[in-house]
């Protein structure tokens, strides 16, 4: 009988016991950790995308027009599911002709990424799902035809666009799309976005918290001149917010003679180059010394690379020209997101003689309303934040009436929360017997509510004049041209009245003051155009802008 013939890898291991311990081990583990876990972790299963949408980006997110209203991630918070499902229940119950808008943002945010978060997301949602439903259940914007509303995923840092413009393109007539609204922040790929949205459907761009001055013209102009085409937006340019901000301050007593900018130098970034432009520039004033404070925030950061630590390290550094400057007031020219990193270093940093420093920041700002950092730097003292917010819950007060401006407001406000009217008392009531909404107040904080409902309300009051629809979509852009003077649109952040640059017209801009416990309240209302605009123009009279 032949010898058995052996496996001389396993002779090698009888010969080396720490090897045949080692292995044995490892057999083990795979062992008590395999099955399912382990093989989720080897072999991760591929996210799955509905109808509209296509799977990109890293970390792997759906970007495009979400059709099913299914999830953008595979990790997505419970919240934002519910209002996705709120999206797709409030399409479901549109019978007959409809027409659709499309809320195109980043909304797959990756943490300590991205400049925003999920929950500043959130408002801009609920405000387009009430300016849906007052259009479809009440007589605010006419009746007919129905509304759809869609969302869009730009993916993180609006990195994901063009797949997003491709798919909306794809989707637009089957789904009669007449225009795109949100946007987002003022970025190079969002205005990208916009002008390829505008090249190739010919259908209204509706920015709601665009402020960045240049994001109205076409990045494929070599003169830096030319408009893109269909382009509108309903919150004031940095241009009028700065001029808002130096309004505040001259206000100020004692007199403010000391002013350090703090400017984010990032390419790439509309808001923060043109808000810090305008500042260098409009808060040099007879008697004031203005002092300009660099910084520069990071691009394309991987997901878990640490966004906050790497300003820290900057506004480290910038300490000691801060306390050098020591100014009265400090005019912080970056995004909201990184103003927790900044106002960390200073509560932490070597005190320097200056008991409280007072920050003013752009519109921005309100993403860092739940920022832990900045909400215990204004609680130990050392820091009040106060920002040119682009809307406020109570910009317009709260004495009853009001002004008209105020009503528009409250009944946004009956819509949004379900509630009575807050001067009247009286039930919102709806066309038909439909469920009220029912989001919460606190949302309102940011104004992104209120911008976002806005921008929707202008694009679905252009949808419903546009009698030709979607045979000529490109009627609905002079549509838009026609809201001014007495043709102006009620909205909940003020009278809607577009310039020939698609720009708003006579908007106020709220000076909102941060509480350490995360509220915001209107400490002033300024008007960067001149006079108030808070009602229909009279006969005869001039109380509006463009009569």
């Amino acid at each position: 009988m032949p010898p058995a013939v052996g496996n001389p890898r396993f002779g090698r291991l009888r010969r080396h016991p720490v090897l045949s311990a080692l292995a044995a081990l490892v057999i083990l583990a795979g062992l008590v950790f395999g099955g399912r876990w382990g093989y989720g972790k080897l072999f991760p299963p591929s996210l799955t995308c509905g109808a509209g949408l296509t799977a990109t980006g890293s970390p792997l997110a759906c970007a495009g027009v979400n059709i099913d209203s299914g999830p953008f991630t595979d990790h997505e918070p419970a919240r934002m599911r519910e209002l996705e499902g709120m999206v797709k229940s409030a399409n479901d119950t549109v019978k007959g002709p409809y027409t659709s808008i499309v809320l195109m943002l980043d909304l797959s945010p990756v943490s300590d990424v991205d400049t925003l978060t999920y929950d500043s997301l959130y408002p801009n949602i609920e405000g387009a799902l009430t300016a849906v439903w007052r259009a479809n259940n009440t007589a605010a914007y006419g009746s007919t035809p129905a509304i759809k509303l869609y969302l869009a995923n730009m993916g993180s840092q609006y990195g994901s666009w063009q797949q997003t413009v491709a798919k909306l393109k794809e989707k637009a007539a089957s789904e009669h799309v007449s225009a795109v609204v949100g946007l987002g922040q003022s970025t190079e790929q969002t205005r990208r976005a916009a002008a390829a949205i505008s090249a190739q459907l010919h259908i209204p761009v509706i920015g709601s918290t665009v402020t960045g001055n240049s994001m109205n013209l076409d990045p494929a102009d070599p003169t830096g001149k030319k408009q893109i085409v269909d382009m509108f937006r309903v919150s004031p340019t940095n241009s009028d917010s700065v001029t808002a901000a130096n309004q505040y301050v001259s206000g100020l007593r004692p007199a403010v003679t000391s002013l350090a900018v703090v400017a984010d130098s990032v390419t790439g970034d509309d808001y923060t180059q043109t808000l810090a432009e305008d500042a260098k520039a409009k808060f040099k004033v007879q008697g004031r010394t203005v002092t300009v404070l660099p910084y520069t925030s990071p691009v394309d950061l991987p997901a878990g690379s640490g966004r906050q630590a790497y300003l820290v390290q900057q506004f480290n550094l910038m300490h000691a020209n801060l306390c050098q400057a020591a100014p009265s007031v400090v005019y912080f020219a970056g995004r909201g997101r990184d103003l927790g990193a900044f106002v960390e270093n200073w509560v932490q940093g070597a005190p320097c003689g200056i008991a409280q420093l007072h920050i003013l920041a752009g519109d921005d700002a309100s993403e860092s309303i739940r920022d832990k950092a900045v909400l215990s730097g204004i609680a130990s003292g050392r820091v009040t934040v106060a920002y040119t917010a682009l809307a406020s819950p109570d910009e317009w007060g709260k004495e009853c009436p009001g002004s008209d401006a105020k009503r528009n407001y409250d009944q946004f406000w009956s819509a949004f929360t379900g509630r009575p009217d807050p001067c009247t008392g009286q039930p919102l009531t709806a066309d038909q017997d439909v469920p009220a909404l029912s989001f919460d107040p606190v949302d309102l904080a940011s104004g992104q509510a209120m911008l976002t409902h806005d921008a929707a309300v202008a694009a679905i009051s252009a949808g419903r004049r546009d009698a030709v629809g979607l045979k000529n979509p490109g009627l609905e852009t002079g549509i838009l041209h026609q809201f001014y003077c007495a043709q102006m649109l009620p909205g909940a952040s003020g009278w809607l009245s577009f310039g020939s640059d698609g720009t708003p017209a006579g908007k106020p801009t709220p000076v909102v003051q941060l509480g350490s416990d995360g509220t915001a309240k209107t400490i002033a209302l300024t008007w960067p155009d001149g006079a108030p605009n808070l009602s229909l123009p009279q006969r005869g009279g001039k109380g509006a802008p463009g009569c």
